[in-house]
């Protein structure tokens, strides 16, 4: 008999075939919509009973449709989303990180109305040290069948969320947890699957380090040294992989709902013992969005449609980007914008972004919700850091380290950052060039803040987001101690109260040149 494992990851709220780039756009080649069409093609194909359907998390987060769901503090509304994901016949779930943004009672709203179980085995409650959310594992049966069933998060929430989000809960090692379940559970079931909301240190095959070993990503050690594991149902990276590794089925189907995980065992059906696996993803853009998704999410959309075309502000001149690469390498308006509204709320002495879409567009004169949430979609706070200017340089040199140049002389991304570049930094109001050719950390040939050279022994304050402050992007010197201050306000707040009071002409320099 086969037995199959279908996985969903971080769709982040995406639901329909939209980026919401307008309001008519609806052929987005992802969405939960197209990934119930391929699930239910694949339960017809194989029978229900021989299907496992688990999400791996990041799932409350990230569109425009999550953004307006939680905007109106209504339960009802948030029913409304969660319905969308209920009607997916979901085996179990996990929690990923950015399910922690809207913070705890909204967190929990959300589990107590999804039809689905959650597994966690490594988020804790700080008292009893028992599970905060769902359960430690699970058992199901599949055509007799045991399957178990554990769920682990990355362990570095904490770093990224404002301490009310993660208040009373211990966030421990999904490595550890996970081989202490695994020898727990794999004597009672026939296969053992772990759904987890994080992913690969080192590259699963050749073993080589990827990243720095901070404990976000624990995969590779639990596919190294947990040989208990038969499935490993991955996120967090968005990245798009399959492979048979360690006699471990191993899948991660990128983001917003791009495609479907899919392992398939054939099993002995006597002996219940496994005797093959198979590995794949599914890409669901060809897949015909499932119209019960469509019909369900009919008002919601329509509500969401009109908060997005609400006007917020009218600038003197437009902020535009023309290709998002382009800005980040050349600079741009926009980026200057969002640069000169955090130093305003911060009064640091220079500021950090980059650019968080693809698709971004910037700002035309005429600014709507949809302009703010297409051009910064990430529920981040703004903080102020201090840091030495030796640090600075650190924290620049880091940033440089995503760029190269071709034959050609042509300046571009390094191929092993090309789907991380919304942690690609530009900094401002400091005047700084970089000389590629040079080697990585020793690339600025200019540093200077208001005609001065960058001392390394004098304090800076920097404004940057609450994920970077923590070190996100793996950025070195930043850490909690070095955070003077986190606002209180996200970052659509600030973008409606500095565009609409603060008066400040946008500045058009390019203060930064990379040769």
């Amino acid at each position: 008999m086969e037995l199959v494992f279908l996985s969903s990851s971080d769709l982040h709220g995406y639901i329909l075939p939209t980026d919401y780039q307008s309001p008519q756009d609806c052929d987005a080649p992802f969405g939960l919509s197209r990934v119930s069409s391929v699930i239910k093609r694949e339960q017809e194909t194989y029978g229900k009973n021989n299907v496992v359907i688990t999400d791996s998390g990041d799932f409350l987060q990230g569109s425009p449709l999550a953004s307006f769901a939680q905007s109106t503090k209504n339960i009802e509304q948030v029913k409304e989303f969660l319905s969308l994901y209920n009607a997916i016949d979901y085996d179990a779930r996990c929690l990923g990180n950015h399910d922690f943004n809207y913070g705890l009672d909204y967190l929990n709203d959300c589990i107590n109305n999804s039809r689905a179980p959650f597994v966690n085995d490594n988020v804790l409650d700080e008292k009893t040290g028992q599970p905060a959310f769902g359960k430690d594992y699970l058992i199901v049966n599949k055509n007799g069948i045991r399957v178990g069933l554990i769920g682990a998060t990355t362990k570095k929430v904490p770093s990224w969320e404002p301490a009310e989000h993660v208040a009373g809960l211990r966030f421990a090692s999904a490595f550890a947890q996970t081989k202490y379940y695994a020898q727990i559970l794999r004597p009672q079931v026939d296969v053992l699957a772990v759904i987890y909301h994080g992913g690969f240190e080192a590259d699963p095959k050749s073993g080589m380090q990827t990243e720095p070993a901070t404990g976000e990503n624990e995969g590779y050690k639990m596919l190294s040294e947990i040989p208990e594991i038969d499935v490993f149902l991955t996120g967090h990276q968005h990245k798009k992989m399959s492979a048979v590794v360690n006699d471990t089925a191993i899948v991660q189907p990128g983001y917003r709902g791009e495609a479907v995980g899919k392992v398939v065992l054939e099993i002995d059906k006597q002996t219940k013992k496994i005797i093959s696996k198979k590995a794949m993803l599914i890409d669901t853009a060809e897949a015909t969005p499932d119209s019960e998704i469509i019909n369900l999410s009919t008002d919601l959309n329509k509500n969401t449609q009109k908060w997005l075309d609400q006007p917020i502000a009218k600038l003197s001149q437009s902020a535009p980007i023309e290709d998002a690469n382009k800005a980040r390498i050349e600079g741009s308006p926009f980026i200057n914008l969002l640069q000169q509204m955090q130093l305003y709320f911060t009064g640091a002495d220079i500021s950090a972004t980059a650019v968080m879409s693809e698709t971004a567009k910037g700002f035309k004169q005429e600014v709507t919700m949809r302009d703010i949430l297409l051009n910064y979609p990430y529920s981040n706070l703004l903080c102020k850091v201090k840091v030495l200017g030796s640090e600075l340089r650190a924290i620049v040199e880091h940033s440089l380290s995503f760029l190269k140049k071709d034959d050609q002389g042509k300046i571009g991304f390094a191929p092993e950052y090309q789907d991380l570049l919304f942690n690609f930094d530009v900094f401002y109001p400091i005047d700084y060039e970089a000389d590629l050719d040079r080697e990585v950390g020793q690339r600025l040939s200019k540093f200077e803040l208001k005609g001065k050279a960058i001392e390394p022994e004098e304090s800076y304050y920097l404004a940057v987001n609450n994920y970077r402050a923590m070190g996100g992007g793996f950025y070195p010197c930043y850490s909690q101690d070095k955070i003077e201050e986190t606002l209180d306000k996200d970052y659509v707040q600030m973008f409606q109260e500095f565009l609409t009071q603060a008066n400040i002409p946008l500045d058009p320099r390019k203060n930064y040149k990379f040769y």
